[in-house]
């Protein structure tokens, strides 16, 4: 087995993702992916048909979500993946940084960059083996974009919910009918899966109803809690281990952001938007972000 044979080996056995993972960090002159990292990766790769991934700010979701899916392009290259996030201009993003991975991966990923005559662009692409198809390799979308019309066999919905459009209950619910299209749009295949990478922005948030719908749901907050309970059975394995390791308050992916480093942005942030950005606990968001409530009133 020459080089290439012996990658793609490794890529596509029990921690094929993670070990991607540590390839694409690599060629990012990235330092080694944390074990959060790692672990938030196994977890994408064996994950059920409808996931959500709930990580604290920073921790690399973005880029986790563009090695994931480059990686499902080297397994299949006839795989088609739409990638939808808040806004139209991040989705863009996330085409061309998916684009710019495939070159950077050199040889590995060589045959995947798009041929002549092949959509290639920072909205869509196709990679060189696909084969014609009226959906694209991958296409990015804003969630307020036009959804229906494609098809896909993946679909990563990558922080859709966002302080702009998650705002009012109104807003709340459009993003949340526009999710509903996801099942239009998804392939009745054995492979389909629909993840979601995010961070909850109000204690009435969209992983929060879609959790009590038929999405299973892994949380990693960036300290351990003080109760595992709080989050009703919803923390990652991971994160289960190190609490039962260590102290509440406790960092839980100290080589990315340590006490000194979280201390500091509780600091700036505020109590109330710590606990949902970094700690992914909506129980008590809405009652300190609004602390005036009309029983308070002495009429």
């Amino acid at each position: 087995m020459n080089q290439k044979d012996n990658i793609l080996a490794a890529i596509s056995g029990e921690n094929g993702f993670p070990n991607f993972i540590k390839i694409v960090w690599g060629a990012l002159d990235l330092p080694e992916p944390t074990p959060v990292q790692l672990d938030i990766a196994y977890n994408l790769q064996h994950g059920p048909k409808r996931y959500i991934v709930e990580a604290f700010r920073g921790v690399g979701k973005s880029y986790i979500t563009s090695a994931y899916v480059v990686w499902r392009l080297l397994l299949n290259p006839q795989t088609r993946i739409m990638v939808v996030s808040a806004s139209k201009n991040r989705a863009d993003r996330f085409t061309t940084f998916t684009l710019d991975l495939l070159t950077r991966l050199g040889p590995l990923t060589d045959h995947l960059l798009p041929r002549p005559g092949q959509t290639c662009s920072t909205v869509a692409f196709d990679v060189g083996p696909a084969t014609p198809d009226q959906s694209n390799s991958v296409i990015s979308q804003g969630i307020t974009g036009q959804l229906t019309g494609s098809r896909a066999d993946v679909i990563v919905a990558d922080d859709i919910e966002s302080w702009n459009n998650s705002q009012t209950p109104g807003m709340r619910e459009s993003v949340h009918a526009a999710v509903a299209e996801f099942e239009s749009i998804i392939k009745p295949v054995p492979e389909a899966r629909i993840i979601f990478l995010g961070t909850p922005q109000t204690e009435d948030s969209l992983y929060n109803k879609l959790a009590q719908q038929n999405y299973e749901v892994d949380i990693w907050p960036s300290r351990v809690p003080v109760s595992v309970d709080s989050y009703g059975g919803r923390l990652a394995s991971y994160v289960v281990d190190v609490a039962a390791k260590a102290k509440a308050g406790d960092p839980v992916d100290p080589v990315r952001f340590d006490d000194a480093e979280l201390y500091e942005r509780e600091l700036s942030m505020g109590r109330s938007s710590f606990a949902l950005q970094f700690q992914l606990d909506t129980s008590f968001s809405d009652l300190d972000r609004y602390p005036l409530k009309l029983e308070d009133l002495c009429v």
